[in-house]
């Protein structure tokens, strides 16, 4: 039986944080591509999301790991069935970071994500989170940045607020 789908089965049997952080250290330490499983987002929905899961898990374990990868997850965007998965998307740019060759349609998409109000407000504090990390490298940019979360201040939540504080100190 292969990894891929030892993963899949483990996954569906089992959706513990303590599952997913076995598999985490198993594909860490054994080096495994993760791009060999990013086509596991367009399983059925239980399968995808516990797999989007187990990235999130990743991103925050081991960020240089997982950060090859980005660039696949982001081709899949728009074939991804269930909800949010932008929110992921935004996590794994703030963690991994964004891959120089992709960066100016990646920033365009966070700006967009920030201003869109049909987004959560878990993808635009992600969002935000990961443009002022990338920002430092555009600071032509920042002015755009301060105008556009101002505007937003009154169109989200206290914790949008919030966040947009923490980014500005």
């Amino acid at each position: 039986m292969s990894t891929k789908s030892q993963l899949s089965q483990s996954l569906i049997a089992d959706q513990s944080s303590e599952n997913r952080k076995k598999w985490a250290i198993y594909l860490i330490e054994n080096q495994i591509d993760i791009k060999n499983f990013v086509d596991l987002v367009l399983s059925e929905r239980k399968l995808a999301l516990r797999f989007i899961w187990l990235i999130g898990d990743l991103c925050e374990i081991n960020p240089e790991y997982l950060a090859p990868s980005i660039p696949h997850f982001y081709a899949l965007k728009e074939k991804v069935k269930f909800p949010n998965y932008d929110r992921s998307l935004a996590k794994m740019f703030l963690h991994c970071g964004i891959p120089n060759d992709m960066e100016g349609e990646i920033i365009d998409e966070l700006f967009s994500w920030i201003m869109d109000p049909k987004i959560s407000v878990a993808t635009k504090t992600n969002s935000m989170l990961a443009l002022k990390k990338v920002l430092v490298k555009y600071p032509e940019l920042e002015n755009e940045f301060r105008l556009i979360i101002k505007d937003q201040l009154d169109k989200n939540s206290v914790s949008f607020r919030i966040c947009a504080k923490k980014v500005f100190l």
